[in-house]
């Protein structure tokens, strides 16, 4: 299982949950023609994946948009992702 730390609690990404994205984020992928073996769409659709606040049926219209703008998408998937949550407690700290 994947888990990410958001707001103190735990929330967890399981293996049904992580699978089903995963299987419709590539479903999309072929709809959009995207050549899954590059690493930058690889990233793309690893971010949807990964980034909960993105709707199981929104995946494909983000990763429609990600491919032009992908900053904002990357930085939206990182924002939920763990690391980011030990980090910014930290960087908020010494910032001070």
């Amino acid at each position: 299982m994947l888990c990410y730390l958001m707001e103190r609690e735990q929330i967890v990404l399981s293996e049904e949950i992580l699978y089903e994205r995963t299987k419709e984020a590539l479903r999309c992928a072929r709809l959009l023609e995207l050549d899954t073996t590059k690493q930058f769409i690889k990233t793309c659709l690893s971010a949807c994946i990964a980034d909960k606040r993105i709707h199981i049926n929104n995946i494909g219209e983000v990763l429609s948009h990600s491919i032009a703008y992908p900053s904002k998408l990357l930085a939206g998937a990182y924002e939920t992702s763990e690391l980011h949550q030990s980090i910014t407690p930290v960087l908020e700290e010494l910032s001070l």
